[in-house]
């Protein structure tokens, strides 16, 4: 896909957050109930903050110069060509979550970092919706549980953004 991405401005980083209800590293762990109240835990295709034991998950930010500024498509980084997920690009669904969808020759969605601080940011659609996070119990189809990253919900998420490489080229 011939992309106008700017390597010198992507990078790859992971997210957490904790100024929310449900505050914790973004990555794609949901549970079922088990039997005696115990968790079991999977990974899934949508992005959660259900799980703090666990690493942020790693994500590509391939920047695209939007304006005076830069806008981003976000990817999942594995490193790994091989992974069944190698590559997925963060979309919003029909309900305003957040989740993994294959790539399409169009790029985007494209997302803004507002930088509230350092490291503090708020992850906004272009037309500045912002990120929240909303714990959903969806025992009616799949019994998933978690706190799932959702456009337009209150309050906004502030993100603690750990740049882990800049310079990256788009992954293929």
């Amino acid at each position: 896909m011939a992309a106008p991405y700017i390597s010198e401005k992507s990078f790859i980083a992971r997210l957490a957050i904790g100024n929310t209800k449900y505050p914790g590293p973004v990555g794609r762990w949901e549970y079922r109930p088990g039997y005696n109240g115990t968790k079991r835990w999977q990974l899934g295709g949508w992005l959660t903050t259900s799980r703090q034991d666990r690493e942020p998950q790693t994500l590509w930010f391939g920047a695209v110069k939007k304006g005076d500024g830069y806008a981003y498509e976000i990817r999942l980084w594995t490193g790994d060509r091989a992974h069944a997920m190698y590559n997925q690009r963060v979309d919003i669904s029909t309900n305003d979550y957040l989740g993994l969808y294959e790539l399409t020759s169009a790029v985007g969605p494209l997302w803004k970092l507002d930088y509230d601080s350092a490291a503090q940011a708020r992850l906004t659609t272009l037309e500045g919706k912002a990120v929240g996070v909303r714990y959903d119990k969806a025992f009616w189809t799949s019994g998933l549980i978690g706190s799932y990253l959702q456009v337009g919900r209150a309050p906004a998420a502030e993100f603690d953004v750990e740049i882990v490489q800049m310079g990256v080229d788009e992954p293929r």
